[in-house]
This record gives C-alpha cells, structure tokens and sequence, in this order.
C-alpha cells in the first residue's frame, strides 16, 4: 500500500509517496486529496533531510513502475551527477548512445517520479536552464541548484553554478518552459 507523507524542506513542502519500501513519488507542493492516506515516514523523511544537507550518501530505493528502456538509461546517467554539479541535456543523450535525442531526454525528465533522488534539476540546456516541470518550474530548479552549489565541496558543474546560468534570450519570453526569465 502506498503511503504519502508531507516534509518540509528549504524549498517549500514536498510530497513523498513510499511503497514496500521504495519512493515512487517526489513533487513539491502540498497535494490535496491524500490526507486519508498520510502517514509519517520516518525513513523518507531522513532520506530528503539528507539530500538537502548534501548527505546523499546510499542509494535511495526508488520505483519506476512502467518507466521505458530510455527513460531508465537518461535515469541512470542522472541519478550519477553529483550535487553542486550539471549536465546538458545533449550530454545525457551522448552518455546513452543517443547524441542528438536532447529533447527526448528532456521529454524522460519531465517524466521522472522521484525528482530529488533522480536529480532532474542538474540537467541544464546548452543555453540556459533549460525547464522544469515541477510546480515552482525554473526558479525553483535554480533554487536547487543554487542550495547545491553552496553545500556541495564540487561547487561547480559542466555548466557552473546556478548564478553562472545564462536568462532568457532576447525574444524568447515566450518560451519559458526552455529558458529562465
């Protein structure tokens, strides 16, 4: 049986679904609808207050139910970008085999059900921050990223830090899935 538990971190509350042991689900913001299913869940709960104090240490156990091949493979590589670090998202598509599936990779992360422990807010576009489909979009992946920079010791990744992130280009305001404005 699935249970859901609301914890509170630095970048607003977030949802945390747990089966047999496993998370099968991360989204910040309350969820309305899941009181009668609450619980407290200690174990979760250590799992994201260590994530956000950069303690990633072991590997949280996550299910991915009917994830794709691809899906999985683009999971693998990003659940392995260390906090503080990034990777484009053509990048991801050339550690898989895949050079030129950019966008396919960003189709697989906006897919992703466990967002902190499949660290999708590291992947970052060739020009920007590139989206974010959980509710706070870019500013709160550059909120993470910025919160990772600063507590992790690699400080930097491929793309710098958060603050090193290019905005939006001129005329691209109505763009702003792909780029931060």
């Amino acid at each position: 049986m699935t249970r859901y538990d609301v914890v509170d971190t630095p970048v607003g509350p977030c949802v945390v679904a747990v089966d047999g042991g496993r998370v099968r689900s991360v989204r910040f913001g309350r969820r309305p609808g899941i009181a009668a299913r609450m619980a407290r869940l200690p174990q979760a709960r250590r799992w994201i207050r260590d994530f956000f104090a950069g303690r990633e240490g072991g590997r949280v156990p996550v299910d991915l139910g009917p994830a794709s091949t691809f899906d999985r493979a683009v999971y693998g590589v990003v659940r392995r970008i260390p906090p503080g670090r990034t990777m484009t998202y053509g990048d991801v598509a050339r550690r898989i085999g895949r050079p030129g599936a950019a966008r396919a990779v960003g189709q697989a992360l906006r897919r992703n059900p466990v967002c902190l422990f499949i660290p999708c807010h590291r992947v970052v576009g060739a020009a920007g921050p590139g989206g974010f489909s959980g509710r706070g979009g870019v500013a709160l992946k550059r909120r993470l990223l910025a919160l990772e920079a600063r507590a992790s010791p690699a400080g930097r990744g491929v793309c710098g830090a958060a603050a090193d992130l290019p905005a939006a280009r001129p005329g691209a305001a109505g763009r702003s899935r792909n780029y931060a404005t």
